[in-house]
């Protein structure tokens, strides 16, 4: 299974690792690289998706995504998040991806940036959502391929595709 990513510049990159890391010791949670999914879980060969990555990024700029809020959820994968403004790029690249691998899995894409995966009271989340201060924009300049493991700490970006 792989998961299809957009990743960020090394400076928003650090940003959201950092704010992520600390968030994440505190709780006990597993760290991982900040990331954007902008298609989620195909269960194909890596060959298959480096060609259609490939394709889908071809004469793609880098660009910049804004934040909308910080919430949280019941959801693992959204326990504590930056929920992002669609915008024409992201809407784009998903759009393409999907036409590829809707037939091995529809993925519904809502834009967001998670900063802790861990099962927490609402209390806890709402704490965590109310002490942080995050910048309104970050830069992608990325499409990666991840490979997925039920053990977060496992991931692996296995493809990098660097945008214009």
């Amino acid at each position: 299974m792989h998961a299809i990513w957009l990743t960020f510049s090394k400076s928003d990159r650090d940003y959201l690792k950092k704010i992520s890391d600390v968030i994440s010791e505190k709780y006990q949670a597993p760290k991982f690289e900040p990331h954007i999914t902008i298609y989620g879980l195909v269960d194909s060969e890596i060959s298959l998706i480096d060609s259609i990555a490939k394709e889908v990024i071809l004469n793609c700029n880098s660009f910049l995504v804004k934040k909308s809020e910080i919430l949280q959820s019941e959801e693992l994968w959204k326990t504590v998040y930056i929920e992002l403004k669609m915008n024409t790029q992201l809407e784009l690249i998903h759009k393409n991806l999907k036409k590829h691998f809707e037939k091995i899995l529809k993925y519904e894409f809502n834009p967001h940036i998670s900063l802790i995966y861990k099962i927490l009271p609402i209390q806890e989340k709402i704490k965590i959502i109310n002490e942080l201060d995050i910048k309104n924009e970050f830069m992608i300049n990325k499409l990666v391929v991840q490979k997925f493991f039920p053990d977060i700490e496992k991931w692996k970006i296995v493809k990098e595709y660097n945008l214009i």
